[in-house]
């Protein structure tokens, strides 16, 4: 995450405001929106201002739209943007610049994703980056377009160019030296490219120094050894370690009233004393947890008090969850609560309505701490752990620290336990216990609120439909939404359609993914034209998955979902792009947490919702097995 200090993203409650600048003034206003990192409203941006221009828009503008697109995962998108640049027409050698060295990038991208299943495919594209950053460099005589063409050459095997261009490289970066951590990065692949190891060891070790928190940037120089592949270059990422990513699960404090003691008042010191020294074992690390009393909070402290970052999920509304999993034990647990939250590097909320005696509230935030944490992980080329303060000795609830254990063992991904009955003294056979013992998920009681994932979608056009095809249309729409719900395993839980847009309610996030995919896929091969419509008519998908209540509708005579969530998937499916699929961060999140390794999430900023119902943070869905598409050569004309 590239939240600020303290800020709140409550999946949908987060207001920005964008200085958007004079009328006159585009390109500046959609660089604002890009540095803000609203992505998708700063695409949007580029589109009205194409359509405006009768579709030829100024060159930095189309830049800016391949650049946004790119940031979204859409490499095809993106070289469909700067496929529409004239290079002849841009007179600001700064933007040529950034036009090749935006088109290398996104070749270079292509070439990693098919190095592994079609080497032939990959070595075109890498031919391709290779020449448009040469471009680049040919223009700006800078540093970083060098460096980049260096790699291209070297992974081709072309060693003379490699070794030319690495030199030019490292001669620009003396030309112009400076202190930041991208100059220290590009002149360590310089070296490392010249066979100069241990002077590359030394200028990646300053460039992770500067980078500090810089966890995205650290991210992209560990991509960029990995690419490069060789022995010296994997030796070289133990100088740029990227932080671990923590989610946190553990007991409360013990309630007064327990019987059989589990997390005693009396352990709080030596479980917040193991916490330290797992902590600092681990080293730099980003953490993800919710802020319970006990061991919730001695991890948020621990992790504080280090300086690392903190990213805090609560269940409710603050005034709930403090009553329900704070407020219980000593009195002074509350303002340590307070004290975290102030320090915390972000507050997310599963939902901030009350929590209404749902504790399922409690399962659906642990899922979003840990697939956060897990989309995280990613995100930053790194490992991510599951650090847990557990009794193994106790029972294990559905969507406890236990039954969390137990999923993330089964994911292959690590686990450190501290353990309590051996904190308590507990003998071993005490320990052993239920152990395998999952407890199915309890029924939600009727008029209670359930996890649902929710789709909206629509076919943005369709206003501008003639009267006369609009039986035909009908006809392929919900024709096509049925036959792809019927393909289902598992049915939707609820559908009701108006016109060209359909809402279903899924109990899977997956099933809501693979109908979403399927959708677009399908609706993406119409012949709009044929139907009397612009050819760029297109669906818009957006899924959510939150706290609903399930009702019984008596003018339809079947069930139906209501809420503020349902509100919330409403005012996100008119804010995507056309052709794509937006998920909030909580679908997300619960999608990775469910352990279904078929779709990709791809981060693409926080979004303002329709109606002014708030910011939510958005990612890209698209299947794992997406073809890429070839890319032509980005073309002088």
């Amino acid at each position: 995450m590239s939240a600020s200090p303290n800020a709140q993203v409550a999946l949908g409650t987060m207001t920005t405001t964008v200085d958007q600048g004079p009328a006159h003034d585009e390109p500046a206003a959609i660089r604002r929106m890009l540095a803000e990192g609203l992505t998708a409203m700063a695409l949007d941006r580029v589109r009205q201002v194409t359509q405006q221009e009768g579709g030829r828009a100024p060159p930095d503008v189309l830049f800016l739209g391949a650049l946004a697109s790119a940031r979204m995962g859409a490499a095809h998108e993106a070289r469909s943007w700067l496929d529409r640049i004239d290079t002849q027409r841009i007179d600001d050698v700064a933007l040529a610049v950034d036009v090749w060295a935006l088109a290398g990038r996104i070749a270079k991208d292509t070439f990693a994703a098919l190095r592994a299943t079609a080497p032939d495919r990959a070595s075109a594209h890498a031919a391709i980056a290779l020449g448009h950053y040469r471009r680049a460099f040919e223009l700006s005589r800078l540093h970083y377009p060098a460096v980049n063409a260096a790699t291209m050459a070297s992974l081709l095997g072309r060693s003379d160019d490699a070794q030319a261009l690495a030199a030019q490289a490292l001669e620009a970066c003396e030309r112009t030296p400076q202190d930041n951590h991208w100059w220290h990065a590009s002149r360590g692949e310089a070296l490392l490219l010249l066979g100069r190891v241990g002077d590359a060891a030394e200028a990646y070790r300053r460039a992770r120094q500067l980078a500090a928190h810089s966890f995205g940037d650290i991210a992209s120089m560990r991509r960029q050894l990995m690419l490069i592949g060789s022995a010296d270059a994997h030796a070289l990422l133990s100088c740029v370690p990227a932080p671990r990513v923590i989610a946190f699960a553990g007991h409360m404090i013990d309630a007064p009233e327990r019987a059989t003691p589990r997390f005693p008042a009396g352990l709080e010191g030596a479980v917040a004393s193991a916490l330290r020294d797992r902590i600092g074992n681990i080293g730099p690390a980003i953490g993800f947890s919710q802020a319970a009393c006990g061991a919730d909070i001695l991890f948020l402290e621990a992790m504080q008090a280090a300086g690392m970052q903190t990213h805090i999920v609560l269940p409710c509304a603050t005034r709930d969850y403090l009553e329900s999993s704070v407020a219980f034990a000593d009195p002074g647990w509350v303002p340590r609560f307070e004290q975290v939250v102030s320090r915390a590097t972000s507050k997310h909320f599963a939902t901030d309505e009350p929590l209404l005696g749902d504790d399922i509230l409690f399962e659906h935030a642990s899922n979003l701490v840990h697939g956060i944490a897990l989309l995280r992980a990613v995100e930053l080329e790194t490992v991510p752990l599951l650090l847990a303060v557990l009794d193994p000795s106790g029972e294990h609830h559905h969507g406890g620290t236990a039954a969390t254990v137990d999923a993330w063992k089964r994911g292959g991904h690590a686990v450190e336990i501290v353990d309590l009955a051996a904190l308590r003294g507990s003998p071993p056979a005490a320990r052993r216990g239920v152990r395998n013992a999952v407890h199915a998920p309890a029924r939600t009681p009727a008029g209670r609120r359930r996890i649902q994932s929710l789709l909206f979608a629509d076919v943005k056009g369709f206003s501008r439909l003639p009267e006369q095809f609009t039986p035909q249309f009908a006809d392929l729409f919900l024709g096509l939404c049925k036959r792809l719900l019927d393909g289902l395993e598992h049915k939707a839980a609820d559908a009701n359609t108006r016109g060209d847009g359909i809402f279903l309610v899924f109990d899977r996030q997956a099933d809501a993914a693979r109908f979403a995919i399927s959708l677009q896929r399908e609706l993406s091969t119409v012949d709009w034209a044929s139907l009397g419509l612009p050819g760029d008519t297109g669906a818009r998908i957006g899924l959510h998955t939150g706290p609903v209540f399930k009702t019984w509708d008596p003018v339809m005579d079947k069930p139906t979902f209501y809420g503020t969530h349902v509100n919330l998937a409403a005012r996100l499916e008119p804010v995507v792009q056309v052709g794509h699929i937006f998920a909030t961060e909580a679908f997300a999140a619960s999608l990775r947490a469910a352990g279904d390794a078929s779709f990709r999430c791809h981060y693409i900023g926080e979004l303002p919702l329709a109606k002014r119902f708030g910011d939510a943070r958005l990612y890209r869905l698209s299947a794992d097995d997406a073809p890429l598409g070839d890319a032509v050569a980005f073309t002088v004309t």
